[in-house]
């Protein structure tokens, strides 16, 4: 046993750079570590004791821990032991004694003690423990590195050493205590029944250095498919519900101010992030520090003063060191990105439901307007779908802020000593060059800023567009509008990609000069460090130089490239902050009975119709009816009540809780029960008489599975009838003491209009329950307590009846023949063809994840070439790979030349600096310029692949048919056109790239080393073997999450989407707002836990790829020094160089390996989207059925005739027609003729396949039997397109995009404007566009325009038809045009500033526009009032007979008897066959159907004058 002292003779003989070893341990055995240690314990455990009443965390201890516990005791006493031991045999150990002694005491107590004694001594018994080890390894080990004296351990204190280790083993092995709120806290009870995340309670080791505890969901994504149940569950702190308080308390504290927010938000998480990031920039020099000193033992081994296994333990150290804090930093940053994310987007979306929708494009700034020319205005929807989508995700991206901040300038620094330490003032200067010229980068940055703005107002514009046309796809191809959307959208995204691809080029530049700034001061360097100071360019200063220079070029880089993000970041937190800013909560109203006293609403401050000095007082309890012409304010009315309104002037009272059924109904993407019940309790006998009330018993029946079917994307797989009493029923089974009932009756025949009043309204179901009810209907007004008639805005009559009594109609019973045909109430083509296959129960038990997994598919991961192929082709994809080679070539090169650069100095010979610097500098800047060469080629192929995709993607899904859209929720189509786009715009050419560098990077590093190292061979291609192992099972795993993230993703957006679209009836409902708030955030805990999940697996993944690659580090070194003198030190360092960059390669092979699987789900997405079956296809089906030629190669376009159609007739032949073509017969062998220039009725029940007749014109429909001709052509051979452009459809819910009046009569410019402006003249006499503006505007009014004017006045134009151009028209016209209507009047998205009745007499000008032979009207009038109905049809009437020599022909669809009893002929449908067809005189005289229904009619009297003067 030999001492631990040295002794004077060799204290004398230590060299000078390693006396600090031995003052460290004369430091380490002085004994005021041991007592500062045991003191700062005993403080901290008497604070904690202290202070843990006002404590907001308690902690239960682990159920798992007494095998732990036993084991640390038994490793405590041996190390007690053992260090006594020590001391009794003459060895000076008393402050060590004492310190290993007290966390032996410390341990003994705590299990013997009960659960809180236990939890305050634990930790500070194994803290004391560490510090122990440390402090031995410190006194006792170290020494044994000093190569120049001799040194032995003491057996005694190397089993403490073990003993210690092991207790310190046992301690991070133990499973962890959870940590819950304190038991004040509200949610306490709650999040201690919920199941403990493994992340929670997983062992330290495992939390902080391996993240073991993801190996089940490895091992188990290895072996099978992983579904959403298999992730671990989100830790309780992680929960969107308890994050949402949190967000909400900051933003509150910080003005509104994002940024302020976001620190106060995740103060403590950042702070995390900042400490590891500085630690891991701080380590990683460590392996360049053993390199250097390695290298200079190489060079000369017999005068080293350190043993060289002091340098290989530093190398595997820092490397390993340098992965736990950087993989802490990246898992910290991980929780940061899913808080924010869930935290914001909650934000975003409990803002946008309690406040009122913003009436202008303040997102994107005060210059948005001016800087676009209102060409790429998009809706509020729009923003705050951009908002959610990536806004949030980029306010996310400031966590690179962090490294930005802290980790690259501390790195950069200490670089920057060692490089000093290693050169000299060579390296001085060259650090003055590199900051001098910094500012060109940042530079660069401000104007990547400047540019990303304008990406974001175009992606605004794009996605506004996208989300408010396919919604619309039926009205749009009823049109045959498709391409011209498609060209809407294509313009905008054209302006989106100029602008990325300016922001590319900004990019290249930036990257350029960043690497030319570090490589011109490396140059710089050598030349003064060779030249001037003429020292030779050894191995240990070249590749330690090169390796610190290489440090400090990644920075830059990284600094350019996370001030990219951090830039976007900045641009989303200002439109963040002008959002919040710019929102205004809804009005809140003092609760009572409903009551408007001198009260003037305006729907929003550019709206000129006011309702204004309101006072009525509604009767409680009673049947309030609400009438007046279109657009006099009714739906206003409504939503002043509900609050939707600005409140200008007076006062209103109205109860907390409204039930709300809007005119057009709205219904969620749930079951028919659901959508009643509406999140209130299910009580059996109320449900059933609520669907028996609303005449829902038979619809439901002939559901495939009752009420529990579901409805589809707002109703998709019901009728418009059906929709509508669905709606109604979920008002009806509320208990709310208000019903806000708008038009409900609109939608409904005459018979089931009849028996829900009686059913409903002359029953006790509304007993006690104040009802406001707009309708037309004269038979209801004559029964209300309370009837109102506005007009202009104000109220023109009010009459009370106190006397009221509500009774039935007069209803005789059907024939049984129409009861026997009554038997499909379901009419979906009043929505989507194709819908006869509802979604089946089995459907509804798949998630809205697991729908879009399946949706997805499975990618193969080397399919990314066909992605390439959208480049330009195999040739370019060659140049692209060629590019490549060379870049890694050159790579190689660089560093192999400055291997011989330094052999050279042993060659005993002049060496010319010239020679080899000039070719060193060769190499350098080619790299640079063939970085820069494969990265334009890169990204020039992604610009134009992003490009074709788009337009064919959107194309696609434009021209593909309706039934498609059955089982495909619109949210995931925005998805794939928002998400999806946006990573072939940048995130998919960055995979592609960075994956193809790195796999023949891998190949050239390990030819590299083992060209040097033969015998490294071994180790190379195992720790390859295991990397790709690990990297197998991670992607396995990794590729099916993030799969998962994107299909969590989706639920997230429709769920917005869905709530944006029913705000008035969410809001209405109290405390509805709560409960939606809630569904959002049980979207957000599954999107949350994927996103989580897939972070974690980065981590697993990248501690184990680096353990091997710090081996294969630390087997190269062993090999170098086994070899010392046979190899040149140039060589070796080589070598080395590429051994320890082969960590990074080997990680980032496999990292993106799993990312371009991953991204190219967005590829196969699109893809996918791009190659659906497009409409037209089928009409090749019909190739020569009525071809003029029997040669088959004619194609059937040339059936067609030239001039065809001359004439508006239409012949159905024996048609029977499904609307799938294995679905049911929804017509009928159906046979009928209407003549040229006939007005021609349909009318039925609900359900009766009236409108599936019309779809059946459009092609809509699968025409199993039979055949349909227009104008002797039988459709089937004639183009959907071409049919369609032939013919104009108004249909019930009209339909209007966002631009201009003239925008939406002509979207291709075609007409001329003479010919727009007469329709206009036409229609401007209907309704409220027929109203003068000094009749409506009040004073106040009159001079906020004159005011406005003065302010714009820039004259209108039509740059941008079908665009919103608000910005192009004067604030004069844009408040006018709800009163005048002219071609220029602005048209907002949806048509949202006309009322209902006025955007359908923008239909019937668009009708007027298109000069069809065949018109068709679906319910196009039903929700108007008489007078307005009225002169419709006088100007259909007089439009057909002033162009009766053009024979067109009226088909309509009418509830209304009145409407059309004076039309040439009339069609009864019932059950789907013709029940009776023939002039309405001869049908009524006949006393059948037609007679029936119009003794049903609300309207009889009138209908039967009209029909007798008829006949007479």
């Amino acid at each position: 046993m030999g001492s631990n002292y040295i002794t004077a003779r060799q204290a004398n003989s230590i060299p000078h750079d390693a006396k600090w070893i031995f003052k460290l341990q004369d430091f380490a055995r002085h004994g005021s570590l041991q007592a500062g240690s045991i003191l700062l314990v005993v403080l901290w455990t008497l604070a904690h004791t202290l202070c843990r009443s006002r404590s907001h965390v308690w902690i239960r201890a682990s159920q798992q821990s007494l095998p732990y516990e036993l084991a640390s005791q038994i490793t405590r006493s041996f190390s007690f032991a053992l260090i006594i031991l020590s001391t009794i045999h003459d060895e000076q150990q008393w402050a060590n004694v004492a310190l290993i002694g007290y966390a032996f005491l410390s341990g003994v107590i705590s299990s013997l003690g009960n659960k809180r004694l236990r939890q305050l001594l634990l930790y500070p018994a194994n803290l004391l423990v560490f510090i122990s080890l440390i402090i031995l390894i410190a006194s006792e080990v170290l020494p044994l590195a000093v190569a120049a004296v001799p040194y032995e351990l003491n057996q005694w204190i190397l089993g403490t050493i073990l003993a210690l280790t092991g207790s310190v083993l046992v301690a991070l092995a133990a499973p962890r205590a959870r940590n819950l709120p304190a038991q004040s806290h509200n949610s306490s009870l709650h999040i201690a029944k919920l199941e403990a995340s493994r992340e929670e309670i997983c062992s330290s080791f495992s939390y902080y250095f391996s993240f073991d505890y993801v190996t089940p969901l490895i091992w188990k994504g290895f072996r099978a498919a992983v579904e959403m149940v298999d992730l671990p569950v989100l830790p309780w702190y992680d929960k969107p519900l308890q994050l949402m308080p949190d967000v909400f308390r900051a933003r509150r504290k910080s003005d509104q101010k994002t940024l302020l927010t976001l620190l106060r938000y995740q103060m403590r998480n950042l702070a995390a992030m900042a400490a590891w990031i500085t630690a891991a920039f701080s380590l990683e020099l460590v392996s360049p520090y053993a390199l250097y000193h390695l290298l200079n033992y190489l060079n000369d081994p017999n005068h080293s003063i350190f043993h060289p296994a002091l340098w290989l333990c530093l190398m595997f150290v820092g490397i390993m060191s340098r992965t736990v804090c950087y993989q802490q930093y990246l898992f910290n940053s991980s929780k940061f990105l899913v808080r924010v994310q869930a935290g914001f987007t909650q934000e975003l979306y409990h803002r946008a439901i309690t406040s009122m929708e913003l009436e202008e494009a303040v997102i994107n700034g005060p210059g948005y307007g001016k800087q676009n020319n209102g060409a790429n205005r998009s809706s509020a929807n729009g923003h705050l779908a951009n908002l959610m989508s990536s806004d949030v995700a980029a306010v996310c991206q400031a966590r690179d802020a962090v490294m930005i901040l802290t980790g690259i300038p501390v790195g950069t620094i200490l670089t920057v000593v060692g490089l000093y330490n290693v050169i000299g003032w060579p390296a001085i200067i060259g650090t003055v060059f590199m900051i001098a010229l910094t500012p060109l980068p940042a530079y660069i940055a401000q104007i990547m800023g400047n540019v990303q703005r304008k990406v974001k107002i175009a992606q605004d514009a794009r996605i506004s567009l996208i989300t408010e046309y396919l919604p619309s796809i039926k009205a749009i191809k009823c049109f045959a509008w498709e391409e011209a959307m498609v060209s809407r959208i294509q313009k905008v995204r054209g302006e989106e990609q100029r602008d990325l691809w300016r922001i590319t080029m900004l990019l290249i530049t930036m990257a350029e000069i960043g690497d030319l700034i570090p490589v011109s001061a490396l140059a710089f360097m050598f030349v003064m460090y060779t030249a001037v100071l003429g020292r030779p360019l050894t191995a240990s200063v070249a590749f330690t130089t090169l390796a610190l220079f290489s440090t400090i070029r990644r920075n830059i880089n990284w600094f350019n490239f996370y001030s990219r993000s951090a830039v976007n970041s900045w641009v989303s937190m200002q439109r963040l902050d002008r959002y919040f800013k710019n929102t205004s909560p809804l009005v809140s109203y003092p609760v009572g009975p409903l009551a408007l006293r001198n009260a003037t609403f305006r729907r929003n401050r550019s709206a000129t119709l006011a309702l204004e000095d309101i006072t009525l007082e509604f009767v409680e309890g009673g049947l309030n009816v609400v009438s007046g012409l279109s657009g006099s304010g009714k739906t206003t009315l409504l939503l002043a009540i509900l609050g939707e309104t600005i409140l200008e002037r007076g006062s209103v009272t109205c109860p907390s809780d409204v039930a709300f059924v809007s005119q057009t109904p709205w219904l969620q993407s749930e079951t028919v029960r659901d959508n009643i019940v509406f999140n209130s309790e299910f009580e059996q006998l109320r449900y059933d008489r609520v669907i028996q009330a609303c005449d829902l018993e038979i619809d439901i029946s002939e559901l495939p599975f009752g009420d529990s079917t579901k409805v589809g994307e707002n109703g998709s797989a019901l009728s418009g009838g059906q929709k509508a009493r669905v709606a109604f029923a979920r008002a009806l089974y509320s208990k709310a003491p208000l019903l806000l009932l708008d038009d409900t009756f609109s939608a409904l025949d005459t018979k089931t209009a009849a028996a829900i009043w009686k059913n409903c309204f002359c029953t006790d179901l509304l007993d006690g329950r104040t009802t406001i009810l707009v309708t037309q209907l004269p038979w209801i007004q004559a029964q209300a307590d309370l009837s109102i008639v506005l007009d202009n805005g104000q109220v023109k009559f009010v009459e009370k009846n106190p006397a009221a009594t509500r009774t039935p109609i007069i209803i005789e019973q059907a024939d049984q023949e129409d009861n026997d045909n009554k038997t499909k109430p379901t009419d979906p083509d009043e929505t989507l063809p194709g819908t006869s296959g509802l979604p089946k129960l089995s459907d509804t038990a798949l998630d809205d994840v697991s729908g879009e997994m399946q949706a997805t598919g499975k990618v193969n991961r080397f399919s990314f070439h066909k992605y390439m192929l959208y480049f330009g082709g195999s040739g370019y994809v060659l140049l692209a790979i060629i590019t490549t080679l060379l870049v890694n070539i050159i790579f190689v090169g660089t560093t192999y030349w400055l291997s011989l650069w330094v052999n050279a100095y042993g060659k005993q010979e002049a060496v010319s600096i010239a020679f080899y610097l000039g070719i060193y500098l060769a190499f350098t800047l080619g790299s640079v310029l063939l970085d820069a060469i494969s990265f334009l080629t890169y990204a020039n192929g992604a610009w134009k692949a992003a490009s074709s995709l788009h337009e064919a993607c959107i194309s696609s899904v434009m021209n593909t048919s309706l039934g498609w859209w059955k089982n495909v929720p619109v949210g995931r189509v925005v998805n794939r056109l928002s998400r999806d786009i946006a990573s072939l715009d940048n995130t998919l050419p960055h995979s592609v790239q960075v994956f193809i560098e790195t796999a023949m990077k891998i190949f050239f590093r390990l030819g590299a080393i083992s060209s040097i190292l033969p015998i490294f061979v071994v180790p190379g291609l195992v720790s390859c073997f295991l990397g790709v192992l690990a990297g197998e099972m991670y992607s396995r795993t990794a590729v099916v999450i993030r799969r998962l993230v994107s299909a969590s993703r989706s639920p997230v957006f429709s769920h917005f989407n869905d709530s944006m679209a029913g705000l008035a009836v969410i809001r209405a409902r109290n405390g509805m707002s709560e409960v939606f708030s809630e569904k959002m955030a049980a979207k957000l805990s599954e999107f949350s836990r994927a996103q989580q999940a897939s972070a974690n697996l980065n981590r697993w993944v990248a501690v184990r790829i680096d353990l091997i690659t710090a081996f294969v580090s630390l087997c190269a070194g062993i090999i170098a020094v086994a070899k010392a003198g046979q190899v040149t030190a140039g060589l070796v360092g080589f070598s080395l160089t590429n051994a320890l960059g082969l960590s990074d390669t080997i990680l980032m092979v496999v990292r993106s390996m799993s990312d371009l699987e991953v991204e190219m789900q967005s590829f196969h997405r699109l893809h996918e989207y791009a190659d659906v079956e497009p409409e037209d296809k089928s009409d090749d089906l019909y190739r020569g059925d009525t071809m003029a030629t029997e040669n088959g190669s004619v194609h059937p376009q040339d059936a067609v005739p030239v001039k065809w159609p001359t004439s508006g007739s239409i012949e159905l032949r024996n048609v029977t027609v499904k609307y799938d073509e294995n679905g049911p017969e929804v017509l009928k062998d159906i046979s009928i003729k209407f003549g040229a220039g006939e007005r021609v009725a349909i009318v039925g029940r609900t359900g009766s396949g009236k409108s599936t007749l019309v779809l059946t014109l459009l092609r809509f429909t699968h025409i199993a039997q039979g055949d349909v001709f227009y104008d002797g052509v039988n459709i089937k051979t004639i183009p959907r397109k071409k049919l369609r452009e032939s013919l104009t459809v108004i249909p019930q819910e009209p339909t209007l995009f966002s631009g201009t009046v003239g925008s939406n009569l002509d979207p291709w410019g075609k007409v001329l404007v003479d010919q727009l402006q007469e329709a206009v003249d036409l229609c401007t006499g209907i309704g409220s566009f027929g109203l003068q503006t000094s009749d409506i505007m009040s004073e106040h009014l009159k001079q906020r325009h004159k005011e406005v004017d003065q302010e714009e006045s820039h004259t209108p134009t039509e740059d941008t038809p079908l665009l919103p151009g608000s910005e192009n028209v004067s604030a004069y016209n844009r408040n006018m045009q709800t009163s005048n209507l002219s071609l220029d009047g602005v048209v907002r998205a949806k048509g949202e500033n006309f009322s209902h009745g006025q955007r359908q007499v923008i239909s019937l000008c668009r009708a007027i526009v298109r000069h069809s032979k065949l018109m068709l009207l679906d319910e196009a009038t039903a929700s108007m009032d008489y007078e307005t109905d009225q002169k419709i049809q006088d100007i259909l009437r007089a439009n057909l007979e002033n162009l009766k020599e053009e024979r067109r022909t009226l088909i309509t669809i009418a509830h209304r008897l009145r409407t059309v009893a004076d039309y040439d002929k009339v069609v009864v449908l019932g059950g789907g066959r013709v029940l009776e067809f023939g002039p309405p005189g001869e049908l009524y005289r006949n006393r059948g159907h037609f007679f029936d229904m119009v003794q049903h009619s609300g309207d009889r009297e009138e209908v039967e004058s009209i029909l007798k003067g008829d006949s007479s």
